[in-house]
């Protein structure tokens, strides 16, 4: 079994489009048993272009401050401790303000007088579905959440304990280099940094290379957009080459453009578009990385 994260440093360059159609193609055109794993929790929409209707497996909880207000002093030591003013002391009355907590807890240890209770919050939820060779797990926060990495940690694991009966597990990851993004490159095989060519991507790969090339793990950059007009091939093609980084070029192509509009994919509608090829050769490249970390015994 082979965990492949696809990641990115920025939003838009397309890792959902890649995440979801390597998975089609390892499932559906190869026939491995294959499960993607969404956790971009604040906008997941892998599930859409598959076309599943998803059903909730858990509700992830995190704690939330439950005051007893015959114990309550109003002394105000836990305001003073709380590191995002979720706790305010007005006058005679200690306000809670759910929306700016983020479940430190640290008000429940610093309060004399035990005034404060572990409640419990709904933070997001968990939710599954099933397509035939292709299963998917999505995490999801709850609109205005900022525990965030919280939703991701717990879809994370709730995945990782489902692994058995699958040949290829697909990490689709948020933008960025949180956290929650760190755990998912950790726990992967195979990473793919996806990026665009523009001076904005190449910024933003940079800086999740940095991250990423300390885990240790084999990488792949998939350059997404390649031909659109004015990018900066030049400064791209000079990093990857200094770096000495494996990499596919997907151009960019109306094919793959017009399918995700519709909400679906080019490899399922248009398999001989120019994008679609160069998926496959995407998946080509993951499967010679595997078989040479399974030849030096790491996989």
């Amino acid at each position: 079994m082979t965990i492949i994260a696809v990641s990115g440093g920025k939003g838009g360059t397309g890792k959902t489009t890649i995440a979801v159609n390597i998975s089609l193609i390892l499932s559906r055109v190869r026939g491995h048993k294959t499960l993607l794993v969404d956790l971009d929790v604040d906008n997941p929409c892998t599930y859409t272009l598959l076309g599943v209707s998803l059903r909730e497996v858990v509700h992830v909880k995190s704690f939330k401050p439950e005051i007893d207000e015959l114990k309550c002093t109003l002394c105000g030591e836990c305001t003073r401790y709380c590191p995002t003013h979720a706790l305010v002391l007005i006058a005679d009355k200690l306000l809670f303000l759910s929306s700016l907590c983020e479940g430190c807890a640290a008000c429940l240890y610093v309060c004399p007088t035990s005034a404060i209770k572990e409640g419990r919050k709904v933070i997001g939820w968990i939710k599954e579905a099933g397509k035939g060779v292709l299963d998917v797990i999505v995490g999801e926060a709850k609109p205005g959440e900022r525990k965030t990495d919280d939703v991701m940690e717990e879809t994370l694991k709730y995945a990782l304990k489902k692994l058995q009966p699958y040949d290829y597990v697909i990490i689709d990851t948020p933008p960025g280099t949180s956290r929650g993004i760190y755990e998912a490159l950790k726990a992967s095989d195979i990473i793919v940094l996806v990026t665009e060519p523009t001076r904005l991507g190449l910024a933003d790969l940079k800086r999740l290379y940095s991250l990423t090339r300390g885990i240790g793990r084999p990488i792949i950059v998939t350059v997404n957009k390649y031909g659109l007009k004015g990018g900066s091939y030049r400064e791209l093609e000079d990093f990857l080459s200094r770096e000495d980084l494996p990499s596919v070029f997907i151009p960019y192509d109306n094919s793959l453009l017009r399918s995700y509009i519709r909400g679906e994919c080019v490899i399922e509608q248009q398999p001989q578009a120019p994008s679609a090829q160069s998926l496959l050769q995407l998946t080509d490249k993951i499967n010679e990385i595997e078989i040479k970390i399974k030849k030096k015994g790491l996989l």
